[in-house]
């Protein structure tokens, strides 16, 4: 990870004066680059006078946690914490794509033979991946408008896996997802900006339930991975966007992703072509926002002028931790930095800082009093790319953060927990974007090594940072709903536990160290195929709140098997798929496959490890 991270912080320089067109002739400077629905990602402040000399700044859409931060339980009492407060900014602070912006040195008359987008691997993170000529828009003139229609669906089956101690296994027999997108913009001249996204049939088609009484109760009670259950009917967005002399201003409900998506996550912008990534869209976090940025620095020469200063606060709709329209009540107040060089696209280095405070409606425990969660959030993360000539490119990036603060949520006859944990990613690539890429995905999630004592440490990063197919988005994830399910059964444990409810990780990465080095190929930008092995360990023991209370608190999996044991497994994923585009209608489809191979992590309590297990899923998407 320190690797990447050096990587991105020294590829977010700015370019070399040798990368400028040489006297006489005209460099025609970066394409732009659009969100989907064709929204391209906003400059912060666009003075007369000084048009075109701030950088983007989707700019510090900053915050809103994506909560799926943390939890777990302490006090023997159980893990989940509601923890997670975290947010995040949509801080798209980059428009355009100069690609990667950094062009080679070179001698005198060198002049760049095309312009070179922003790398998807990086511009997927954020959304803003799809070229202003890929998007249909209606309208030419100071009034425009962009439909931004989206079908998508997925059918597939995930083989056998062991979900606890008793040896029920989770067993399917097939099953389609999908969702409906409608995610239109009215733009009026510069300045003005109305954005809007409505979901419809989005999560889990058919079958509804499952033949396995397991299964079907953790998906009819309980919290099993993401997009196993159906909202019929899902708004997302409604804002309105107005660009000032001195700023930016966004009020209205939006969703968001900050840097790479592992604490605050849109759940937008997943799987999508050249993203090296698994898995499909988790859910997202939902806020009612009021947000201004500026650039407070732009008449100033120097780096300086192309610093984003961003401010907001939130009322949260609906994260991984709380729904409003459950009577849960959360509160966030932010502060977003971000540099982002105008001349280098797509390379960038920004901070924020969150304070949030929550308390839930019902918790459903026996003990009074314990609704309660108040946290502090840091995040800083970077993302850039390097050309070391016309044909080879580095890529890089990485976030890191750290919650600390208080929760009643797990409390117990002593009192209340303190929060402390954190994680962190990163990504590294050496290629040519739109041909071949060679590098890794890797990631850290604190666990917590003592469910009984008076800390919460577990990290759980959102559903929608996608690591891999199998581990943790379905084996990780249905064990843990299981957990939830079996620890909310007094009959078991005299008394049920609390805080149950922020057990399952729903497919977010928890109490793990993982690397998964991958590759790509792509023909044209219309064909790609990539893949990779991904390998992850456990930082502190594999400890299952229920099963180790049962046992004396002696370090026990959800199987039953010792928890001292950490390495999870190995899988191998793959992925293909091929797109079409009619006059901007985009035809997309496309095969992804994996393979875990469990670990003694895993292993019952007898010592054995689970049985191979898999999952496949062929996709298809629709745009306009």
């Amino acid at each position: 990870m320190l690797v990447s991270v050096c990587l991105a912080l020294a590829i977010a320089a700015p370019a070399p004066a040798t990368a400028a067109a040489p006297a006489g002739r005209d460099y025609e400077g970066p394409r732009q680059v659009v969100p989907e629905g064709g929204v391209a990602m906003p400059e912060v402040v666009a003075p007369a006078g000084d048009a075109g000399t701030t950088t983007g700044a989707d700019a510090g859409t900053t915050t809103g946690a994506d909560a799926g931060t943390t939890t777990g339980a302490d006090a023997g009492t159980t893990t989940g914490a509601d923890a997670g407060t975290t947010t995040g900014a949509d801080a798209g602070t980059t428009t355009g794509a100069d690609a990667g912006g950094l062009m080679p040195p070179t001698e005198p008359g060198y002049v760049p033979k095309k312009k070179r987008p922003v790398p998807r691997a990086l511009a997927t993170i954020e959304g803003y991946g799809y070229p202003e000529d890929e998007i249909a828009v209606v309208g030419k003139r100071r009034v425009k408008f962009t439909p931004g229609f989206q079908v998508r669906n997925q059918v597939g089956t995930v083989t056998p896996f062991t979900l606890d101690r008793f040896g029920h296994r989770y067993r399917d027999h097939g099953m389609t997802t999908g969702r409906i997108r409608w995610n239109p913009t009215l733009a009026i001249g510069k300045k003005f900006k109305l954005v809007g996204m409505l979901d419809l049939a989005n999560g889990r088609w058919a079958p509804d339930g499952s033949d396995d009484p397991v299964v079907d109760r953790i998906i009819q009670d309980g919290q099993p991975p993401e997009r196993t259950k159906l909202r019929i009917v899902d708004p997302r967005e409604l804002y309105l966007e107005y660009r000032l002399s001195f700023g930016l201003l966004r009020l209205g409900q939006q969703a968001f992703t900050w840097g790479q998506g592992m604490l605050a996550n849109s759940g937008n912008y997943v799987d999508r072509f050249g993203d090296l990534r698994f898995g499909d869209d988790g859910r997202g976090g939902i806020y009612e926002r009021l947000l201004f940025a500026t650039k407070p620095f732009q008449y100033r020469g120097g780096k300086v002028r192309d610093l984003v200063i961003g401010v907001g606060g939130d009322l949260v709709f609906r994260d991984q931790l709380v729904e409003l329209t459950k009577g849960d009540l959360a509160g966030q107040a932010l502060l977003l930095l971000r540099y982002a060089p105008e001349k280098n696209p797509g390379n960038q280095i920004g901070a924020y800082a969150v304070y949030r405070k929550q308390k839930k409606a019902d918790d459903g425990d026996v003990y009074p009093h314990d609704d309660t969660t108040e946290v502090g959030v840091v995040d800083i993360e970077g993302q850039g790319t390097r050309w070391l000539s016309d044909k080879l490119q580095l890529i890089g990036a990485f976030e890191t953060a750290i919650i600390f603060g208080r929760s009643t949520i797990a409390r117990d006859e002593n009192g209340p927990h303190k929060i402390v944990q954190g994680g962190g990613v990163a990504r590294g690539y050496i290629g040519k974007h739109d041909s071949w890429l060679v590098g890794f995905d890797a990631g850290y999630a604190s666990g917590d090594p003592n469910p009984s004592d008076r800390f919460i440490n577990n990290f759980t990063m959102d559903p929608g940072h996608t690591v891999g197919l199998v581990l943790f988005n379905q084996v990780n994830a249905w064990r843990s709903a299981q957990t939830e399910m079996l620890a909310t059964d007094g009959q078991l444990t005299g008394v049920p536990l609390n805080g149950t409810q922020y057990l399952p990780t729903r497919g977010g990465v928890s109490n793990a160290l993982y690397i998964q080095p991958k590759a790509r190929w792509a023909f044209r930008e219309r064909l790609e195929i990539w893949g990779g092995p991904l390998l992850a360990v456990a930082p502190v023991p594999i400890i299952d709140p229920y099963t180790t209370r049962l046992n004396g608190g002696v370090p026990t999996n959800s199987s039953g098997g010792d928890g001292g044991k950490r390495y999870y497994g190995t899988e191998l994923d793959v992925g293909i798929r091929g797109r079409v585009d009619i006059r901007k209608l985009w035809l997309m489809a496309g095969l992804q496959g994996g393979v875990l191979l469990p670990g003694p992590g895993l292993a019952n309590a007898a010592g054995n490890p689970d049985k191979p297990s898999g999952a496949v899923w062929f996709r298809t998407e629709i745009r306009y």
